[in-house]
Order: C-alpha cells, then structure tokens, then sequence
C-alpha cells in the first residue's frame, strides 16, 4: 500500500514536476510527439533534483476539450514508449481508465483535479491502495472552472475537503493514501485565490498539502518573486509545490 509519509521522506526537494503531455496546454510547454522537449524536461528534472514527476495527457485549463478516452490513452502510450527510469510517477486525470492503464504501467498516484466524484476512480484507488491527491471540490459546482461564491474561502474549503475525505475513506481509501491540494484557480475567483495561497499553513495538516501556484493568473498580483512563492509554501507545511520545468 502507497503511504505518503514514508514515500516524501527521501525527498531533499519538496517539488512535482509538471509534464503536459498536450497541444493545448495553458502554459504553453505541452511536449506532445516531441521526443526533444520531452527529453529536456527530463534533464530540467535531474538538474533540480525533482524526484516525482505528474504527468498530464489532457488540458484542464479553462475551456479546456474533453477528449475521447482512446486519445487520452494515446497520449499516455505515447508518454510511456518514451519515459525515463529515473522518476516516480502521477496521472494527472479524471479518467479511471487512464488511471489505471498509468498504474498498471507503474505509476504510483493518481491526481485527481475534478476531486475524486467519479466512483469508479475512487474504486480504483481502493483497489490498488495507490496514492492519491485530492483536490478540492466545491459540492455546489457542477463543472470543474465554475466561479463559486464564498464567504470565508478558508473555512468553507477545509469544511468541503474534510468531507471529501470522509467519503474515501467510507469507500476504502486508507489515510496513508490521501494527499490533499486546495485547487488554487479552480472554480475561485483571483481574491480567493490569493486568500488561500497566503493562508496555506491554516488549511488542514492531518494530510500532505500538494500545492499548485505555477504560472496562475492570481500569482501576478501577489508581490513575491519565485523563489519567495516556494519559501513561503515551505514554510506554511506544504509537503510538494507543483511546479512547471522550465529551467
């Protein structure tokens, strides 16, 4: 079984690393059928000493197309003809189908960014007692960049993940498997955002916090360079800053 606290105690650096393997990424750094940037990203990753990588094969930006299942799984073959020895690996999907051809394939987590409302996902994990990371999910949304309302964002987004919680581990998920990552930019406005980003350390920490900043619009009006973005995520108790490979 996947445990999360023995799993980040070899790692010196508190980082995943972001592959998109796509044409349409909102960063701009997809390396779909591109065997050269794939391979840099690679060297981006030794070279900062980034140990876990996440591996995504569809868009989630705003907007962003659905694929059919046989393209997303595409992407992912295309992915693991080409992949490196030296990482461990997340999927980054909603799909249960390509979750399970990744872990079939030897990855060890699924990233969930629509927060594990699909059963057959969540049957999945408890299946293969694989990581999790699960990101925030306002009940009331009904798809994945709806702009929801709050009073108190902090407050009502730690209510939301401990009951997303509760439900996993009323469906076989074991508390070692769940990592948790507040969504930063899904379904929040940029105020929200910021709230939460600046308030890290008052999210709950009975789970790893996974955090997601990395070239977001709501980063811009925050007055930190890069490298104070990952000091204060650190120092707020955040377990692994996802992050874009880009030098």
């Amino acid at each position: 079984m996947f445990d999360w606290k023995s799993f980040l105690e070899s790692f010196e650096k508190k980082t995943l690393g972001i592959i998109n393997i796509t044409d349409d990424s909102f960063s701009g750094d997809g390396v779909l059928n591109s065997n050269q940037q794939l391979e840099k990203k690679f060297e981006l990753a030794i070279k900062n000493n980034v140990k876990l990588l996440d591996i995504g094969c569809m868009s989630s930006k705003p907007g962003y197309k659905i694929l059919k299942r046989n393209e997303e799984i595409n992407r992912l073959n295309y992915f693991l003809k080409n992949k490196s020895k030296q990482f461990y690996y997340s999927i980054d999907t909603f799909n249960p189908s390509v979750a399970k051809k990744a872990l079939d394939s030897g990855f060890l987590i699924i990233n969930d960014v629509s927060g594990f409302v699909d059963e057959k996902m969540i049957e999945l994990a408890s299946q293969t007692k694989c990581g999790i990371i699960v990101m925030h999910r306002n009940p009331k949304s009904t798809y994945l960049h709806e702009k929801m309302k709050y009073l108190n964002v902090l407050e009502e987004v730690n209510t939301h993940l401990i009951d997303q919680i509760e439900h996993l581990i009323k469906n076989g998920i074991e508390k070692k498997q769940i990592a948790i990552d507040p969504g930063l930019g899904f379904g929040k406005n940029i105020d929200d955002s910021i709230d939460l980003f600046l308030n890290l350390k008052n999210l709950i920490n009975v789970y790893p916090l996974v955090v997601g900043y990395s070239k977001k619009k709501f980063i811009e009006q925050i007055n930190m360079t890069e490298s104070e973005m990952q000091k204060h995520c650190i120092d707020s108790g955040v377990a692994l800053v996802r992050l874009h490979l880009d030098n």
